[in-house]
């Protein structure tokens, strides 16, 4: 983009200098200095820019999860669940042995109860 001094600017020079030929000189000194700041400020903006964005990148690659990440993770978790199901058949085995340990106990305990009973004994005395 190209920047042109203001015609009143250019007034205000010729007027202070008197000569037409120095102020359009002037004036075209003064244009190409602005010139050449602006097209400086863009340079550096648009450096600043790509930097910014090179260390956004890298930020963000660094914070997110990669996929081996993720595939160890889900690696973890299965190991986890594994396990868990594991315990889980042990708890169903013992439960299942407690099952069958109770009823041969609850067996036993009828089996005394009734030949401890008075009315039991009585029967078998009778039998003789």
């Amino acid at each position: 983009m190209t920047y042109t001094l203001p015609r009143n600017i250019f007034d205000l020079l010729l007027e202070a200098l008197g000569d037409k030929n120095k102020t359009e000189i002037f004036a075209r000194a003064i244009e190409s200095s602005i010139q050449a700041i602006d097209d400086k400020a863009v340079e550096s903006i648009t450096e600043k820019k790509l930097q910014l964005r090179a260390e956004l990148y890298n930020d963000l690659r660094t914070e997110l999860a990669t996929k081996e990440f993720v595939r160890a993770e889900i690696s973890e978790v299965r190991a986890e669940i594994s396990e868990v199901r594991a315990e889980i058949s042990e708890v169903r085995a013992e439960m299942k042995n407690m099952q069958t340990l109770m009823k041969v106990l609850i067996g036993l305990m009828v089996f005394g109860l009734t030949f401890t009973n008075p009315a039991f004994i009585e029967l078998i005395k009778s039998l003789k």
